[in-house]
């Protein structure tokens, strides 16, 4: 018997699956794009032009701090994945 069948395998590091730069009628539904902090890090906090508010982590290459406002049309939408996970986003700006 191979020890290895019997033990449980964790997953491994995420991985960049996909880049892109944030679409026009994304771009068209945010009022204001700004990092703020929270639980896990820095996050970008998107203010919706149609009310309320949602968040995605800033990519932790970003050399912005908090409160610096992001500028969509210049930051890209990072999509990572990891098998046996969902993928996550983070923002690159």
């Amino acid at each position: 018997m191979n020890i290895f069948n019997a033990l449980r395998v964790y997953a491994g590091k995420w991985s960049e699956k996909e880049a892109r730069m944030f679409a026009p009628e994304e771009i068209a539904a945010v009022e204001q794009a700004k990092v703020v902090e929270s639980q896990y890090g820095l996050s970008v906090c998107f203010l919706m032009k149609s009310g309320g508010q949602t968040y995605i982590p800033l990519d932790t290459n970003s050399s912005l701090g908090i409160d610096d406002i992001v500028d969509l049309s210049k930051a890209q939408l990072v999509t990572l994945q990891r098998p046996g996970e969902a993928n996550i986003y983070r923002v690159r700006a």
